[in-house]
């Protein structure tokens, strides 16, 4: 039988990487609850080297999945028998341009370093993801949101060019007034489209010092009043919040005894500023109707951006981060968040987090216009994020709850943020893409006609 892989290595050589310890490593991702190994993984060293794969794919008719980071939790870099397109050899971050206000990095860069060569020149990206650590191509594929997300949209409205190898092997730059279409089809595009070799990314100007308020809600009605007034307003540049339980014990439910929790909504709110120049603690905080104010924390800029490492850190201590992570991230219409998060809330045995936490995103609905980020049409909404870290065998309990957890978000009007643990049939995609499921279908068709860039993962 003919060896579909001797082309490849003739033209990538020991680029081309074929060891079983390899090729275990890349059959899983984040969210450790999928094994899917891969027929080899091909690491290019350029955009002509990503082109040729694609061509080569296409020929041998031999699928490609595109990985960056893998911070994924539904297999978006994974598939058997596939080729992985592994982009970590495309990681240059260029010199910031200080005069034109951007930056030119790889596809494969992570964020962290890119955030680090901006710092160095007095500039940052107006959007960053938790967690640095992930790639460039990897979050503008899904999205890219930050705790700046109410006022600059997502990561793929700041991303100003892209080159992009189509699912064709065609070596193109796509920018909002050059080829439109498959620059729309590549932000938050799963990576069905096209891949990303290179991204040209907006920076502003950065203060020295950021200074954060802690603020405790003891009542989500009056945390989501207070978010809207200071998105509204604008006091901060900066707001993240979670909701946290105090475990009250066990009560019955269906007369089996259930541990459960109230609730509590921290908020973090920050702004830069320089220090010749401190802000006014006390007019930032006017009239806002937190429970408690907690702490007031100035940290340099590099310090904030990295500011969840330490939380990261004791994740990898205490065993969280190894577990498997069936993030249920959706993004809400303001008028019913209430009703899912008190619903959701209620039922919800704090056990069930594990390690981990439920994340709150308020945002103004309008801010992003990336046409395939899936958002409900609301002039404010609330991203709700349950982001647990169990061992694989509580699936079996959390998995169904999850499950309903989503279902009810679609009904009440929500979006999945789909870098998380989707289960989806073609029913639920559809109902994800919405009005946007033809136009996806049609680029799909033209920018990728054999289908060889993650096909199954969306049934288009």
């Amino acid at each position: 039988m003919p060896d579909p892989l001797a082309s490849l290595r003739t033209l990538l050589g020991p680029r081309l990487l074929e060891e079983a310890a390899v090729l275990e490593e890349n059959a899983s991702d984040f969210g450790r609850l999928h094994r899917m190994r891969p027929l080899a993984v091909a690491r290019p060293a350029d955009t002509a080297e990503v082109a040729a794969v694609v061509k080569w794919a296409r020929g041998a008719k031999v699928p490609l999945v595109t990985r960056g980071k893998a911070h994924s939790q539904s297999g978006l870099s994974l598939l058997a028998g596939a080729v992985v397109l592994d982009l970590s050899g495309m990681a240059a971050v260029g010199a910031p341009d200080a005069a034109g206000l951007r930056m030119e990095v790889g596809g494969g860069a992570a964020w962290r370093d890119v955030v680090a060569a901006a710092l160095r020149a007095g500039l940052v990206p107006p959007v960053l993801t938790n967690n640095l650590g992930v790639s460039v191509g990897g979050t503008l594929s899904v999205a890219g949101l930050g705790i700046a997300s109410f006022r600059e949209g997502c990561q793929g409205d700041n991303v100003l060019e892209m080159e992009v190898v189509t699912g064709a092997g065609e070596v193109v730059t796509c920018s909002p007034d050059r080829e439109r279409e498959l620059f729309d089809a590549v932000r938050s595009g799963l990576g069905l489209c096209g891949v990303i070799t290179r991204a040209t990314i907006r920076l502003v100007p950065a203060k020295p010092m950021v200074r954060t308020f802690y603020l405790l809600y003891d009542d989500l009605s009056s945390l989501m009043k207070d978010s809207q007034r200071l998105m509204t307003e604008e006091r901060f540049g900066y707001l993240e919040s979670w909701c946290v339980p105090c475990p009250q014990g066990f009560r019955k439910v269906a007369g089996v005894p259930t541990p459960f929790a109230q609730w509590f909504y921290p908020l973090h709110a920050s702004l830069e500023f320089d220090p010749a120049s401190p802000p006014d603690d006390r007019a930032l905080t006017a009239g806002l109707s937190h429970y408690r104010s907690v702490h007031v924390e100035d940290r340099t800029m590099a310090e904030f951006a990295l500011r969840l490492e330490p939380l990261f850190e004791l994740w990898k201590r205490g065993g969280y981060w190894a577990a498997a992570h069936p993030w249920m991230e959706v993004v809400m219409p303001w008028e019913s968040t209430a009703s899912y998060i008190t619903a959701i809330l209620a039922n919800l045995p704090p056990h069930l987090l594990g390690g981990g936490h439920i994340l709150l995103w308020p945002s103004k609905g309008s801010t992003s216009k990336v046409p395939l980020f899936m958002k409900p049409k609301s002039e404010f909404v609330m991203g709700f994020g349950i982001l647990p870290g169990l061992p694989p065998q509580a699936m079996a309990v959390a998995g169904p709850m999850l499950a309903k957890a989503s279902d009810l978000a679609m009904k009440m009007g929500g979006k999945r943020y789909p870098s998380g643990w989707l289960e989806f049939d073609e029913a639920r995609w559809r109902a994800q893409f919405g009005e946007m499921w033809e136009p996806l279908r049609a680029a799909k068709a033209r920018f990728d006609p054999d289908g060889v860039l993650h096909p199954g993962l969306v049934p288009l």
